[in-house]
């Protein structure tokens, strides 16, 4: 019961740190990654909603939000990786500069993106959670 209303409060606080970052601080030129931020915040945010409510789809939506996430940090991930190696190929040392930076990013994902995922559909795969 503890740990869904952690992740309950994860769910909203990451949504609400995701809208921020990803609409005031850093946004986004591209229209289809504003979107895809958008139903990522979405579902997070319900998501909390829904464990903290303890509803019956709470637990559902948690799962869909987290695999949904999942895949939204595989995609940038992949993404930043495959701008790191043209960059690094096309602009010899200065891209190996500019490389580095974008792997830096790609990490950077991951600790934001990826983690809060991994451990919430460990915890509600593993239990009958909500």
């Amino acid at each position: 019961m503890r740990g869904v209303r952690l992740y309950g409060a994860l769910d909203l606080g990451f949504a609400g740190l995701y809208a921020w970052l990803g609409f005031r601080v850093v946004p986004s030129r591209s229209t289809a990654f504003s979107i895809a931020l958008g139903i990522v915040i979405a579902l997070l945010a319900g998501a909390g909603v829904g464990l903290l409510a303890r509803a019956r789809w709470g637990r559902a939506l948690a799962i869909a939000a987290s695999v949904v996430l999942l895949v939204f940090a595989a995609v940038v991930i992949v993404g930043l990786v495959a701008s790191s190696a043209y960059l690094r190929g096309i602009y010899g040392p200065l891209g190996q500069g500019m490389a580095i930076v974008g792997l830096l990013v790609a990490a950077l994902v991951v600790e934001a993106f990826a983690l809060l995922p991994i451990f919430q559909l460990r915890f509600l795969l593993e239990r009958r959670a909500p």
